[in-house]
């Protein structure tokens, strides 16, 4: 009898335990409590830039915090004012940051090349939203000797072209030009025909900025020509052997054998063009949407002529190689973001840059840095952003921004007032030129090259060289400056990134 009763009370403990009543209190219906993940350790990084002025504030980086709660990251910013002074005593002291901002190419090339950077072709992968949001570009134009040691920031966005005073085409009963040589003739009627009406001699009909042409860049574009690497029918073309070049030359000439152009074109620098456009003293200029038509910009023309009304001129229909007011470079970047060899080896601080990069350039991540808090700096319903009144506490933002920002959505939430001008501007046909992946040649000095260039094209503007000269002058830039040889240089890259076939 003992031994049944035993042999019963232990069949009941098996069961009690089998249906989970084992532990007093137990109910049998919930699972035990899942094992918690450890938490990341959190890891300092430190980037090292020129913020240009910007810093964030001491208290209250809500940039900072916010990468701190998402990715376990102390993200430090070092601004240098001289920047690559600064790197170039901490590269010899073995004892470079984490991250780098370089804002020249030829900078961040030669630090790949001296191989104190992190190569992250193996990795590129793991960079999925930082690809979407640049495209394969974002990391062509990081590519030195086949591989990538970098990340391209999106580039600003591009919006130069003619403005012209459309009041003063009214007063004159004139046509908005549609070819160069409408244009030539509204440019002498500007000058000749008292446009404003008051009776003096006081206008001419373009100003601008002569160096590297920039005054007349619609211009060169409508011939085809655009500095300094076109591909053009499957082939290379280089802006200063271009005979499209002496085209534009013979044309500008003749602009200035009229008389049309501000007498001071070839010494105006800065803002100087600007002053003259709005004080009434020429009716053409060439320049962005954001220096003529931010509301501070409006009230000073408006303020020294009420009646001015300056529009964008659209581009010329007698063009050689398509429509263009401007050119914009495929190769361009407002920064090139990389690692250091050491941040690069140590994983995990490899591993959490590359969450960083990509966080920031999308979604969450990207607003964070374009804008600040959602809810606090502004408010998305959508796509649409608005800014609130507090988006002036995320002013210094920007400076997170390493891989750019979507420049187009991005001013029509800062300038809504502007966005009609911000997308016309955009709009607007460009050649495309591939500058920016280009390196350039040892042994050229190209501070002399460009003086030299500067030299010779005012030559041939202003009538002191003979444009039938423009073959010596290429003969010039072969025999001093190795034209041919970049030339030839400038191919090897482009067909090694495929452009070239």
């Amino acid at each position: 009898m003992l031994q049944t009763a035993c042999s019963i009370l232990l069949a009941v403990s098996l069961l009690a335990a089998c249906s989970g009543n084992a532990t007093p209190g137990g109910s049998g219906s919930s699972p035990p409590p899942a094992a918690t993940e450890k938490p990341r350790e959190v890891i300092d990084i430190e980037m090292v830039m020129n913020s240009w002025g910007t810093l964030p504030p001491e208290t209250g980086d809500f940039v900072v915090n916010k990468l701190k709660e998402e990715l376990d990251i102390n993200l430090k910013i070092v601004s240098e004012t001289e920047l690559m002074d600064k790197l170039n005593v901490r590269a010899a002291g073995n004892n470079l940051p984490d991250l780098m901002m370089f804002s020249s190419a030829n900078d961040y090339r030669d630090y790949a090349s001296r191989g104190l950077l992190a190569d992250l072709t193996p990795h590129l992968g793991k960079l999925a939203q930082v690809k979407e949001f640049l495209g394969q570009g974002g990391f062509d134009k990081t590519t030195v000797n086949g591989k990538v040691y970098g990340v391209a920031k999106e580039p600003t966005l591009r919006t130069f072209s003619y403005w012209i005073r459309q009041d003063w085409l009214n007063n004159l009963g004139l046509p908005m030009p549609t070819t160069l040589d409408e244009f030539n003739d509204v440019l002498v009627a500007f000058t000749k025909n008292d446009p404003d009406g008051n009776k003096k001699n006081d206008t001419y009909g373009m100003t601008g900025i002569f160096t590297g042409l920039h005054a007349f860049t619609p211009i060169m574009t409508t011939f085809g020509a655009a500095p300094t690497y076109q591909i053009r029918n499957g082939e290379i073309v280089n802006f200063y052997s271009d005979p499209q070049l002496k085209e534009v030359l013979a044309y500008v000439q003749k602009l200035a054998d009229e008389k049309v152009l501000d007498p001071e074109l070839a010494t105006n620098s800065g803002k100087m063009p600007l002053d003259k456009a709005f004080q009434g003293m020429a009716g053409v200029v060439y320049t962005t949407w954001a220096d003529m038509v931010k509301d501070d910009k409006v009230k000073v023309w408006k303020t020294a002529n009420p009646d001015a009304e300056w529009v964008i001129v659209p581009p010329f229909k007698d063009h050689a190689y398509g429509e263009a007011v401007d050119y914009v470079d495929a190769g361009g970047s407002s920064g090139y973001v990389a690692l250091s060899k050491a941040a690069g080896s140590n994983e995990e601080k490899l591993s959490r840059i590359l969450e960083l990069l990509n966080y920031i350039s999308h979604g969450e991540g990207l607003n964070l840095v374009q804008f600040g808090l959602e809810g606090e700096h502004f408010i998305l319903d959508g796509d649409k952003v608005t800014l609130t009144e507090k988006s002036g506490d995320a002013g210094f933002s920007w400076i997170y921004q390493f891989t750019g920002r979507p420049e187009q959505s991005y001013l029509a939430a800062k300038f809504p007032n502007q966005v009609s001008w911000i997308d016309q501007a955009a709009g607007l046909p460009r050649l495309t030129v591939y500058n920016g992946f280009i390196t350039q040649l040892e042994g050229v000095n190209y501070a002399d090259r460009d003086r030299f260039i500067e030299e010779e094209f005012l030559k041939f503007v202003y009538n002191k060289r003979d444009i039938n000269d423009f073959d010596q002058f290429v003969a010039s830039l072969n025999s001093m400056f190795m034209l041919e040889q970049e030339t030839e240089h400038a191919k090897q890259i482009l067909s090694g990134l495929g452009y070239l076939k």
